[in-house]
């Protein structure tokens, strides 16, 4: 379901009941069900002003173990939809959006104690660069045949999913925008560390590397971020060389043809946590 705040997001939320357990799908009576989609539009039109996902996440979750004696704990998952102005001839457009590519989530647990976990991440962040990258000094042995190489074109869909340190509603900082401020920021530094300098560039040697030097810088930039999750799949270009006994030399590849193929491909996956924390 869709609850408007001045943006689009996609809101499932799970109910901890301590006689009996409410599945995300919507379990118990339908009529249970129906009613907690009813709650969810009425706490978004009570919102006056813009909330990030996470602002909205504590707040549901805070209703939902108040309002509900039964209830122990409430986790809200949310998927935000970047909707992007459209520009006609350089100006922006009254009413047209298109949808855009990768999408904010969150996922918030509240307890009825005051006890919050926040995690908040980016799905369907796809980057490539064209040099800069090679895959080199990987384990050797008598079944590998892939080649070592300094150079090759590296793409990948970035999933991303860190966790704030706090740990109770209160200790949630107040200031207005401050969740959606940090996952602008996580989003540059991201970016920031996987490119390098807009003119140099950095030098990848594997996708592990840079993946884990993404998530490092993270962790170096922002000390309420205890922990960081990255998957970042392959998506390969191939260099094109077609060739037959008649004709050895049909095409040749010279930095300029590419087979674009996902499989096969390796899923890349990496976390880094601070030694304090729980994740």
């Amino acid at each position: 379901m869709y609850a408007y705040v001045n943006q689009f997001l996609t809101v499932r939320s799970c109910k901890d009941n301590a006689l009996s357990a409410l599945p995300c799908g919507g379990g118990g009576s339908g009529r249970q069900s129906l009613k907690k989609i009813f709650q969810v539009y009425v706490k978004a039109k009570e919102c006056s002003e813009q909330l990030s996902p996470e602002d909205f996440s504590i707040i549901l979750g805070k209703h939902f173990t108040f309002f509900y004696e039964q209830v122990k704990a409430a986790i809200i998952k949310v998927v935000e939809k970047p909707w992007e102005r459209i520009h006609i001839d350089g100006q922006p457009h009254e009413h047209g959006f298109k949808l855009g590519s990768e999408k904010h989530t969150t996922e918030v647990t509240v307890k009825k104690s005051g006890a919050v976990r926040v995690d908040s991440g980016i799905e369907g962040l796809a980057l490539l660069k064209t040099t800069q990258s090679g895959f080199e000094g990987f384990i050797r042995d008598k079944y590998t045949i892939l080649p070592e190489t300094r150079e090759r074109i590296l793409a990948t869909e970035v999933t991303a999913l860190w966790r704030y340190s706090f740990e109770t509603i209160k200790s949630i900082p107040t200031k207005q925008f401050y969740f959606l401020e940090r996952y602008t920021d996580v989003k540059k530094v991201l970016v920031d560390t996987f490119f390098g300098h807009p003119k140099e560039g950095v030098y990848s040697p594997s996708v592990q590397s840079t993946l884990y030097y993404m998530a490092k810088a993270v962790l170096g930039r922002f000390p309420d971020i205890s922990s960081v999750q990255l998957k970042m799949p392959n998506i390969h270009f191939l260099p094109v060389n077609l060739s037959s006994k008649e004709n050895p030399v049909i095409v040749k590849f010279e930095d300029d043809v590419y087979l674009p193929t996902d499989e096969p491909h390796g899923s890349i996956e990496a976390s880094l946590t601070r030694r304090q924390s729980k994740m």
